[in-house]
């Protein structure tokens, strides 16, 4: 079975294998005019891709410079363009991905808490912002080790945690309180009880007020008949 490994790399992936297959076929015609018919007729073929610049002549330009290309400028026809020289047709392999080096101390935490971390550190000379990142540091890092271990954390284990990544310069005190904005988020999204209870209270009332109305005028509208 015929496998794309075992075919001949394609240059321009956009215009498929039967495209440079022509090309391969016009560059071993000998006759110059049939050759150059054929060249026409794959341009056209290539047109066809983007049939609203077939007419447009800086894509046609470009089309004759792609034909070129892919018969590795063996192809010995007139073109109606100026044509760039002799590229080189070996594909460059792409670069290879750098990725960071070095284990990550704790799993859970991730890199991102340690360049956090080292970044608070350098703010030294800011006592008072350095302990506020701090803190939020710490928030957050209580925050990951609930949703990775699925139970909760003393913020005892935070804080050492934290004086452990920072090599000791990065100290809380148990008043540093690190549920605090995880609380004050719950405090936000918490409905508003007592209000929304009187709400529902009142229109409730109201409700059972206009249907005893209501009963209120049927009965009389019989009595009155009755009479």
């Amino acid at each position: 079975m015929d496998y794309n490994s075992s075919r001949n790399t394609l240059i321009f992936k956009e215009y498929g294998r039967n495209i440079q297959k022509l090309v391969d076929f016009a560059v071993e015609i000998k006759s110059d005019e049939k050759r150059l018919d054929v060249a026409n007729y794959i341009i056209g073929l290539m047109g066809q891709m983007n049939p609203h610049l077939k007419n447009v002549e800086q894509f046609r330009h470009k089309l004759w410079e792609h034909l070129f290309k892919i018969s590795k400028y063996k192809l010995e026809v007139p073109s109606p363009y100026p044509l760039s020289e002799n590229e080189e047709l070996i594909p460059v392999p792409p670069k290879r991905l750098e990725y960071p080096q070095g284990k990550v101390k704790f799993r859970h935490y991730g890199r991102n808490v340690e360049l956090l971390v080292n970044r608070c550190v350098e703010m030294a000379d800011e006592p008072e912002k350095q302990l506020e990142f701090a803190r939020v540091i710490g928030n957050y890092m209580k925050m990951v080790y609930r949703n990775w271990n699925h139970e909760s954390v003393d913020d005892d284990i935070i804080i050492r945690d934290l004086k452990f990544l920072s090599d000791g310069k990065l100290v809380l005190t148990e008043e540093a309180n690190l549920d605090r904005l995880s609380r004050s988020n719950k405090n936000k999204s918490k409905p508003n009880s007592s209000s929304g209870g009187s709400r529902t209270k009142s229109y409730s009332n109201n409700r059972n007020n206009n249907r005893n109305k209501n009963n209120r005028q049927q009965n009389n509208r019989y009595n009155k008949k009755r009479r």
